[in-house]
């Protein structure tokens, strides 16, 4: 019954609050890492890519740039900008196309950053267990559906299994480099962490919460007068049967119309501005333990039972530390991987091709 939950809230300060207190929140620690893979290592995308020719891609020379000599193939330039320019126009509103110079740019820098990279870990012969790899091809063959989907999926764009694990073992070996010479080298200590603490209380500002329970009987847009009069039956039933002894969520398990059935109705805690107005002005008046009357939203009819309050609070500095800690070690890292890839970059002979 929420509008869109938390997402009203993902910016800088609620993400942080929100990261604290949620049940079994993610470990972060890991996050720069996973972003520069994310924005570095494309082996399994650009090896799955589309290879159908795109006419923004212009005249694409067999070899369009080197790196110390040693040359990132037209081939690679086209996979690679055919797979990105997927993904951006499935990211962009309304799919807009991105604007082919741009993509061009990013692409080159994209595939000359890997390359400065895997040379680098090559010459300090850094690369994967072969247990480890052997690990992660079994992790991709599982995630495309088995062994024969992969084969079916290696034929349809013409790659071997061996070039697919060539590039697997290049992906993991720069993983292991930026551990190794950028992330395990960040260090945040008590009092930096302290620092953001004390200059951004805002960010740890819990608001007012309550965690409740709902049944939903649904009622669809356009729905006529007779199937309301239907649902608010049916809605209605339910809270008599509430209102002689049977449990709530045993109720909801068999009644609501929503995910949160098969959970008795727990929909968790929430603050002002997650739900729909009606919702939520009902849930935050009501008393602990107490059931509602029935309520009408756009999605349908509901009962609500609040099962708990929570006062709005700030949250003390011992409580949100190892996430400030966590954060930090991620901006750092993010800057030192700047500095650490532009440094190899300049230290480089590159030599990009003109197209």
């Amino acid at each position: 019954m929420t509008k869109d939950p938390l997402s009203h809230n993902l910016r800088f300060g609620a993400f942080w609050a929100h990261q604290v207190i949620s049940e079994g929140s993610k470990d972060m620690s890991r996050s720069a890492i996973l972003v520069a893979a994310l924005l570095f290592l494309g082996a399994w995308g650009v090896a799955m890519a589309s290879e159908d020719k795109s006419e923004k891609q212009g005249d694409v020379p067999e070899v369009v740039a080197k790196v110390n000599g040693k040359g990132i193939s037209g081939e690679e330039y086209k996979k690679l900008f055919k797979q990105m320019e997927a993904s951006q126009a499935r990211q962009g509103p309304g799919g807009q196309v991105p604007d082919p110079k741009a993509l061009k740019e990013q692409v080159m820098d994209r595939l000359i950053t890997i390359e400065v990279l895997s040379q680098r870990a090559e010459q300090l012969k850094i690369k994967p267990d072969p247990k480890e790899l052997d690990q992660k091809m079994e992790e991709i063959k599982q995630n495309v559906g088995g062994e024969e989907a992969l084969k079916e999926a290696l034929k349809a764009h013409g790659i071997s299994l061996q070039e697919l694990r060539a590039d697997v073992q290049r992906s993991m070996s720069i993983q292991k480099l930026l551990d190794q010479e950028v992330f395990e080298k960040v260090t945040v200590d008590k009092a930096e962490a302290k620092g953001f603490y004390d200059s951004n209380p805002q960010v740890f500002r819990i608001p007012e919460q309550v965690r409740a329970r709902h049944i939903v009987v649904r009622v669809k847009q356009g729905a006529s007068e007779q199937e309301k009069k239907q649902a608010r039956a049916e809605i209605e039933k339910a809270a008599e049967r509430i209102k002689k002894g049977e449990p709530f969520e045993n109720v909801a398990r068999e009644i609501s119309q929503d995910g949160s059935a098969q959970r008795g109705g727990d929909l968790g805690y929430f603050s002002r501005g997650q739900m729909v107005p009606e919702f939520e002005n009902v849930a935050f008046s009501l008393e602990k333990g107490k059931v509602s009357p029935v309520v009408e939203t756009q999605f349908g009819y509901h009962l609500i039972k609040v099962e708990d309050k929570r006062e709005a609070r700030i949250l003390g500095f011992e409580e949100v530390e190892p996430k400030i800690e966590e954060f930090l070690r991620q901006k750092k890292g993010e800057e030192s991987l700047r500095v650490y890839v532009n440094g190899l970059k300049s230290q480089a002979k590159i030599e990009r091709a003109s197209f």
